[in-house]
């Protein structure tokens, strides 16, 4: 019987060390050798990737399927504002998004798989993905050949969220969203207020979009939910002149590439529309290859449902709510199946991601890693 409250310091003191020297996308040299230098120690063989991130493999048994953990690096580029004594100690970062917890739990997690490799159903590779948060790891990473040698079967993904209670999460199906950028230019004719029939305003021709692609969220129906938000506009040089120029930004969220691209398409007739209506010449980019849904492995959904049961008992959950998030990792699961487990730091205020107040209660660290080694241990079993 494994005392899985004997890890907790250890989970502590590691996340602790990690939210102090925080780096951001493509410059988490520190933190990779800090990793490297953890699993060498506790017998591993390490393969760094470039530039950043590093991965290790566990071999259980020749012919057995292979688990990858994966777990995120880097931090978010804002200033922390938590005044804890292990706070930020680098400037222009944070790790406002819980990877520091994911980094430590991941690593605990390896040594002690290591040294209860016989327990376990399956091989296992632990990585370590850079750049999570530009959306480009996971396409390193798979370049880098985590994906073979040997070949991986299947995937586990795992993040902290702040809630009112505490326990775990994991999405029934549908697990994140498609999430593409919307960029949209204006050009039109410049002319002074007091001859405004001489110009075509791009400002308006903005505005005009901006409102249409917004009445969107509330007359386009699915039973999914989605999201078109526009979050920056810029335009103009003068308040006594038509601006001749205009350009905005936003995104693009659904839960299904299906409803994302019948939204894309009805966003493409609505600038159109406007451009015919106003005169402006109306230059605009969907993305065309977004970050896509993760969609939860049914088997895995219902090892995670076995095991969450037996670990957090009335306080694991499934769900069908989904968050119109998004995350990079989509790139694995388009080709090996996998599994999003959310553990619940619970917290009076609640504090989102990427906040520059966000707090982990660090009290569900033990937890975590007792559900991922047990949920190893079960995965391949009958």
């Amino acid at each position: 019987m494994i005392d899985y409250t004997k890890f907790q310091k250890e989970l502590i003191q590691l996340r602790r060390h990690f939210h102090m020297y925080p780096e951001t996308a493509f410059k988490e040299f520190a933190t990779t050798d800090f990793i490297a230098d953890y699993l060498q120690n506790a017998g591993y063989s390490v393969k760094k990737t470039h530039p950043t991130g590093c991965y290790a493999f566990l071999k259980v048994k020749e012919n057995a399927p292979t688990v990858i953990v994966r777990a995120e690096i880097d931090a978010v580029p804002i200033d922390e504002k938590t005044d804890l004594p292990f706070a930020s100690k680098n400037k222009g970062a944070m790790h406002a998004c819980g990877h520091d917890a994911n980094i430590a739990v991941a690593l605990v997690l390896a040594k002690l798989c290591r040294n209860t490799k016989d327990l376990l159903s399956c091989n296992v590779k632990f990585v370590f993905e850079p750049a999570e948060e530009i959306g480009s790891g996971a396409k390193v990473m798979i370049e880098s050949g985590v994906l073979e040698g040997p070949k991986a079967d299947s995937l586990i993904m795992f993040h902290f969220v702040n809630k009112a209670s505490g326990g775990m999460e994991v999405n029934k199906d549908i697990a994140s969203a498609a999430i593409g950028r919307i960029e949209i230019e204006f050009k039109g004719v410049s002319a002074h207020w007091a001859a405004s029939q001489k110009g075509r305003d791009a400002i308006n021709a903005a505005c005009l979009t901006s409102v249409e692609l917004y009445k969107l969220n509330q007359s386009y129906i699915s039973k999914y939910p989605f999201c078109i938000g526009i979050g920056q506009i810029e335009g103009g040089t003068s308040p006594n002149v038509m601006s001749d120029y205009a350009k905005i930004n936003g995104n693009l969220r659904a839960s299904s590439m299906k409803d994302y691209l019948k939204l894309a398409d009805i966003i493409k007739d609505i600038i159109e529309r406007i451009q015919n209506q106003t005169g402006v010449n109306i230059k605009y980019d969907v993305s065309k290859y977004p970050i896509t849904p993760i969609i939860n492995s049914p088997y895995m959904v219902k090892k995670a449902v076995q095991t969450g049961k037996e670990v957090f008992g009335d306080e694991f959950y499934i769900m069908d709510k989904l968050y119109l998030a998004g995350d990079n990792a989509c790139a694995y699961f388009e080709k090996i199946p996998g599994i999003l487990m959310v553990f619940r730091s619970k917290s009076q205020t609640a504090l989102p991601l990427h906040n520059p107040k966000f707090v982990l209660n660090e009290d569900c660290f033990y937890k975590a890693l007792e559900m991922l080694h047990k949920y190893i241990i079960n995965l391949y079993r009958a």
